[in-house]
């Protein structure tokens, strides 16, 4: 173990066991592949017709999916295969810090994993953000047992590359504060978690300003100013000694000027809450971001919550419900409100400018605080528990169709087309928010349907049903956790600080899109090699050289 020799080996392993499983599971469109198709399109030729696709889709995931598909089908299958036997081996780099059982352990029960081999065979994100976390975790990896500034600082360009695959990542940012528990002066501690700050910075909020100087005031992806500012106050720290006060005093025009753009702001009565301005540095969600949960998954918004829930409540009445297709459908607020419909949701964002939808989610949580922990507990334990990844399984012949409702329904003695989907309405009233004219419009269809139609969408053979069992009765990621931090407080391996970490960054992961999303087994899978590695670590992990050694302060 730890030669070229056997990485190559290993590679090579990860290629053979994708294909055996790709007889079973061929390569197919993944999980919202259209939306990075189109995302693609938009990045890859010189206009914008759907501005949501790019504020929403990370532009790396969006290039991962398109450039494969401009080359043909074919290249996506390769493509995926090279990212499944990359990450096996990544983590195999990772799990040989804690020894050869470790390594082999890790590999193995990656190689046989079901759901995690059946994410490399849909091409979407979720294969291009399992393979680059497994990168970003060597990095890190390395940067704690062998601390300094460039390795922290490699550690953050990385971590801000995450998340423009996947825009939630920027909760990653979290780790900054690890450098402060790794051995070495506070002076170099503070330069080693400054450098992880700053690398991130260029990155995340290089691709929000491109995309602001591209697009313009089409897409909502502005630079954020305290992040900028902040990662200039912590370059301080890399000045000579007898060079930081002085760095100091330079600081204070920045300070002036931020003082002053807060006063012109308030001088404007826009000031914002402080509360939101450290939201913003730290790069984690404001109440809006709720809204989807608290009206859609939780089904907390009432006007009983407050004055603002009232004044939406008036404002839908006035001017949604008396529109179609509501009138027509009988809804009424009561019925908007409970729905949980995923249409109203689009429809209710387009009141922003009539309602304060900001303070009717912080109404929504005030009013229902245990609903609204509970909702996100029972999100968390779903994604742990019960998160996993299944193969499509080809329909057999004999099946009986399933028996059909009626196309229409009657509403107030009024015929009218049953809406899909179990929604309350056909369709959302507002538009999908293209932009450009007909012609433009025109030309984005035919490029994204032209790109995706170069991936054949094959259904899986009759062994599918086989893998899927598999994947059942794999061991879930809260046993893996479980096991693995028993085990490390028990035998108290070796460099455990950088297990951790990456078993923390995970965890952080699957928390952060548990508080604003429903529990899609996409989302955990990806980071699921953490919780394997965490309990290969622990369980076999090589043993400290003193007993009295704290996990938490080790080095090599």
């Amino acid at each position: 173990m730890g030669t070229r020799s056997s990485a190559v080996a290993l590679f090579v392993l990860g290629l053979v066991v994708f294909a055996i499983q790709a007889i079973v599971v061929p390569v197919q469109p993944g999980r919202d592949m259209p939306r990075y198709v189109q995302s693609y399109v938009q990045l890859a030729h010189d206009y914008l017709v759907l501005p949501v696709v790019v504020n929403t889709r990370g532009p790396l995931s969006a290039l991962g999916v398109g450039m494969p598909l401009e080359v043909g089908g074919a290249m996506a299958g390769i493509w995926l295969a090279a990212l499944y036997a990359a990450s096996i081996l990544a983590w195999g780099v990772v799990a040989l810090t804690f020894g050869p059982r470790a390594a082999i352990l890790t590999t193995g029960l990656l190689l046989v994993y079901p759901g995690y081999g059946i994410l490399f065979h849909g091409l979407a994100s979720d294969a291009l953000f399992a393979a680059a976390f497994a990168g970003w975790a060597i990095v890190v990896s390395r940067a704690i047992l062998r601390p300094s500034v460039v390795g922290f600082g490699a550690a953050g360009l990385v971590m801000g590359l995450l998340a423009l695959v996947r825009p939630a990542n920027q909760v990653l940012i979290v780790l900054t504060f690890v450098p402060l528990f790794v051995r070495g002066p506070w002076s170099r501690r503070l330069q080693w978690a400054a450098a992880f700050f700053i690398a991130s910075v260029p990155v995340t909020q290089g691709w929000r300003a491109l995309a602001t100087l591209r697009f313009g005031d089409a897409v909502a992806l502005r630079p954020s100013t305290a992040v900028v500012v902040t990662a200039l106050a912590l370059s301080v720290l890399f000045l000579p000694h007898a060079w930081r006060r002085r760095g100091a005093l330079l600081a204070i025009p920045l300070i002036v000027v931020a003082v002053a753009a807060v006063a012109a702001v308030a001088i404007r009565g826009d000031l914002r809450n402080p509360v939101e301005y450290a939201r913003t540095l730290a790069q984690t969600p404001s109440s809006a971001v709720f809204l989807f949960r608290v009206f859609e998954m939780d089904r907390l918004v009432e006007p009983e919550n407050g004055p603002a829930s009232r004044e939406l409540a008036r404002v839908l009445e006035r001017d949604l419900l008396t529109q179609e297709p509501y009138r027509s459908y009988d809804i009424d607020v009561d019925e908007f409100f409970s729905s949980g419909s995923d249409r109203m949701f689009v429809d209710l964002n387009t009141l922003g400018d009539r309602a304060d939808l900001q303070e009717v989610t912080r109404e929504a949580i005030r009013a229902h605080p245990r609903a609204f922990a509970t909702g996100i507990a029972d999100t968390i334990w779903t994604q742990l528990w019960s998160g996993r990844v299944y193969a499509r399984e080809s329909a057999s012949d004999g099946e009986e169709a399933e028996p059909t409702e009626t196309p229409v329904i009657v509403v107030n003695g009024q015929t009218l087309p049953r809406p899909s989907e179990g929604e309350p309405i056909p369709t959302s009233r507002a538009g999908p928010g293209l932009l450009g004219d007909e012609r433009l419009q025109a030309r984005f269809e035919r490029d994204t349907l032209d790109l995706e139609e170069r991936l054949p969408n094959r259904e899986g053979t009759e062994l599918a049903y086989l893998l899927n069992q598999a994947s059942r009765a794999f061991p879930s990621l809260v046993v893996w956790l479980a096991v693995g931090l028993v085990a490390l407080a028990v035998r108290r391996p070796r460099r455990a600080l950088a297990v951790l970490t990456i078993s923390a960054a995970a965890l952080a992961v699957i928390v952060a899109t548990s508080l604003v999303t429903f529990a899609v087994p996409e989302y955990a899978v990806p980071v699921s090699p953490a919780f394997v590695l965490l309990a290969a670590a622990g369980l076999v992990g090589a043993h400290p050289r003193g007993r009295l050694r704290r996990p938490w302060r080790t080095q090599p």
